[in-house]
Formats: structure tokens, sequence, C-alpha cells
């Protein structure tokens, strides 16, 4: 009786030892992937090569930059089309 004491608790243990071990693991997913997504908000490289660094908060990088009375309206035309 005592080694089946023993075996289930050590069985539960174990159990213990690996869902902390997994939370532990999915904690550090979790930064790299909130580091990663921070540094790559902060860098955009265009076609030329060039690399924008944008250092706007989140609120003001989800402003419009030209208001809605700039701008212009370009017309276009259908070339060869059915």
């Amino acid at each position: 009786m005592i080694i089946l004491k023993f075996l289930l608790l050590l069985l539960l243990f174990g159990f213990l030892a690996i869902v902390v071990f997994l939370l532990s693991v999915w904690q550090q997913v979790r930064s790299g992937f909130r580091r990663f997504r921070e540094q790559a908000g902060e860098q955009q490289t265009h076609v030329d090569g060039n690399v924008v660094i944008d250092r706007r908060s989140d609120e003001e990088a989800g402003k419009k930059i030209i208001p809605s009375d700039e701008g212009e309206y370009v017309d276009y035309e259908t070339v060869g089309g059915e």
C-alpha cells in the first residue's frame, strides 16, 4: 500500500512538473513573438532597400496621415478590355 501511495505521489509530481515546464515554454514563445512583432513593427523595408523605422504609438500609427479634405482624384480608363 505504501508503494502504491509513493507511485501515485511520484506520478502527481511528475505531471505537475510537466505542466510547469510546458507553461514556462509557452511564456517564452509568447514573449519571443511579442518581441518579434515589436521589432517588425518598428522596421519596414521598402522595395528600394530603404528601411523606415516607425516609433509612433499604436494610436498615432492608426490615424490617417493625409486629411480627408486633401488629395486628388485620378480618373482612369481601361485599355483593351472586353
